[in-house]
């Protein structure tokens, strides 16, 4: 999935690439993203980052495979935005700059409290839980590239 799914050419692109996959599949993949990024970077960095387009996934998968503490833990960063994030970099960036620049000290210490949350993540149970509880949703059919 990761060489498959193209987040670095627009959202429709992503959707395109996508389609092969299970809803699951992909929203498995935008927390593995989302984990990785926010991980090396933070926040910021995951929402700066062309993968940051996959955020809107990141929290559809966790409430739905039951994370929903790390759900709200990034809708407090997505609520910080007015309740949505563009899917296109340059307007996320451009969003990142004003609140930095509008909030300032403010805006940093929100995503610091929302990593700091991220920082403590030891696994992946939760995830392997839910693929356990429904391995046929899992299943890839159709060819490697």
């Amino acid at each position: 999935m990761f060489k498959m799914i193209i987040c670095y050419e627009g959202y429709e692109k992503y959707l395109m690439t996508s389609e092969r996959f299970t809803l699951e599949q992909r929203y498995l993949l935008a927390i593995t993203w989302y984990f990785a990024e926010v991980s090396k970077g933070g926040h910021y960095q995951f929402l700066y980052n062309p993968i940051g387009i996959v955020w809107e996934d990141a929290i559809k998968g966790f409430k739905h495979f039951g994370m929903n503490k790390y759900a709200d833990n990034f809708q407090k960063v997505v609520d910080y935005f007015g309740g949505t994030i563009s899917f296109g970099r340059e307007e996320r960036y451009h969003m990142l700059e004003i609140l930095e620049e509008k909030y300032g000290e403010e805006f940093f210490n929100i995503l610091g409290e929302a990593d700091d949350f991220i920082y403590d993540y030891k696994g992946e149970e939760n995830e392997l839980n839910y693929i356990k509880s429904h391995p046929e949703k899992f299943v890839f059919e159709g060819e490697y590239e």
